[in-house]
């Protein structure tokens, strides 16, 4: 089945790999279904897609998202709504505990897969391991078997990854669309930050 699945997305890819971003009206197309980071009426939206066994997807939740969170989120300026782009079996099956624990758990959980990914991503059974996780995030062992054997969970995701190359041309994670323009790979706060305060700007928006 994820066999399927990933050649679906591979196949995702090798059409839809031309274009940009920018040259595309900005609708990010956000539903109940996603998971957002800060206030729904922030005038900035960042589109996140990463991997959760990426070591730059964790290197950027980990140095970079705490300084975005502080200065721009927090403040309501900008809001981040993460998706999911499947490199391979274990992220996505990451990816769905992730999704299968209590909603309100998904950032904290994330930001646990993200910190602790040398650990667990490498572990001898990463399965366990990543049951742990979600058990302490409130997912039993019961559930996480069940969710896990839930196809509908995982086809969710790799159609997150298929959505992503078709409107953004993802290809690699972590990728990043900001009001329309796209960051591909590691940037530095700085980068982030010129970035959000042209869109404020745009958009009438005091950056202090």
């Amino acid at each position: 089945m994820l066999k399927t699945l990933f050649a679906g997305l591979a196949l995702a890819a090798a059409t839809f790999m031309t274009g940009s971003a920018s040259a595309q009206a900005w609708d990010p197309k956000i539903t109940d279904t996603d998971y957002v980071l800060g206030k729904a009426d922030a005038p900035v939206t960042m589109l996140e897609f990463a991997s959760f066994t990426c070591p730059h997807c964790a290197a950027f939740a980990n140095d970079v998202l705490p300084q975005i969170e502080k200065t721009y989120i927090d403040s309501g300026k900008v809001k981040l709504v993460f998706r999911q782009f499947p490199l391979n079996g274990l992220d996505l099956r990451a990816g769905m505990m992730a999704r299968c624990a209590p909603r309100e758990q998904y950032f904290n959980i994330a930001k646990v897969l993200f910190q602790t990914q040398t650990s667990w991503a490498t572990a001898k059974d990463p399965i366990a391991a990543l049951a742990q996780i979600g058990g302490m995030a409130g997912l039993p062992k019961d559930k996480f078997d069940a969710c896990l054997a839930d196809n509908s969970v995982a086809d969710a995701i790799v159609k997150l990854g298929q959505d992503a190359t078709t409107a953004y041309q993802v290809n690699a994670t972590p990728t990043f669309v900001v009001e329309g323009e796209k960051i591909e790979g590691e940037a530095s706060f700085d980068t982030f930050k010129a970035l959000f305060d042209k869109k404020l700007a745009e958009k009438g928006v005091a950056t202090n």
